[in-house]
């Protein structure tokens, strides 16, 4: 294309602008996919420099197709949705709720990191991938007959041995009264733990595998504290170094 004017070629910026912010959104998803982990973490684990996955991360540059492939098995995300930011997995539309599907019970595994440390403040909920169960497992060996569940990621190590950070943890979302003493995952003050909770009179007691970490209670009078029980933990995935 040249300028009428001065017969100088034009450069058509559109398709460097497409590409931009595809690489910026790009980014955004890498990032997303590797919560639980630091920079540093998954580039080790990519066998990369950090630096470069921060440019990746930052939508400076666009990694091949074999490094997003690697990106999407280690940060436990979609590949189609890691490259295209499409919203399906295994054929199954995404949804907050789990879908049945034949032998399989699909649980969207959402953006949230649920720490098992001192708590990790998580506002953004979406779902980054459908996770398949046995459906014999979910409705016969777990007994749930019901579709509110969730799949997400452990952060912190409060409750080794039992789960370790970047483990998965499958919640029962209809458990919100701890009328069954277990682990469940909690938001207090904002931040969103995995924890043993006991049912004390008038309390409930909040405690963790890891006997490095004290126990703390939580007073049924305390209304004003943001405090609440999302669900209880049903199964755990365990991740090996």
């Amino acid at each position: 294309m040249f300028a009428a004017s001065t017969g100088m070629p034009v450069m058509d910026t559109t398709n460097t602008d497409q590409r931009d912010a595809y690489a910026v959104s790009l980014g955004d998803r890498i990032r997303s996919c590797r919560s639980g982990m630091t920079r540093d973490e998954f580039a080790a684990l990519l066998e990369l420099h950090v630096n470069t996955v921060g440019k990746f991360e930052r939508g400076l540059t666009i990694p091949d197709a074999y490094t997003l492939m690697r990106m999407a098995a280690i940060g436990k995300c979609s590949p189609d949705w890691l490259m295209t930011g499409e919203t399906k997995a295994a054929g199954v539309e995404f949804s907050v709720q789990a879908v049945e599907r034949s032998d399989f019970v699909y649980v969207p595994h959402f953006d949230v990191a649920m720490s098992a440390g001192n708590g990790a403040f998580c506002d953004v909920e979406h779902v980054i991938a459908m996770r398949p169960f046995d459906t014999g497992f979910i409705r016969n060996a777990l007994g749930i007959h019901h579709n509110e569940l969730a799949v997400v990621s452990v952060v912190g190590n409060s409750m080794e041995p039992y789960l370790r950070s970047k483990d998965l943890a499958m919640l029962d979302l209809r458990a919100r009264d701890v009328s069954t003493e277990g682990i469940h995952a909690i938001r207090l003050d904002g931040a969103l733990m995995i924890k043993q909770v006991q049912r004390l009179p008038g309390k409930l007691r909040v405690s963790s595998a890891n006997t490095e970490y004290a126990p703390f209670d939580v007073d049924g009078a305390e209304e004003q504290r943001d405090f609440s029980v999302i669900g209880r933990v049903r199964w755990g995935g365990v991740t090996f170094d």
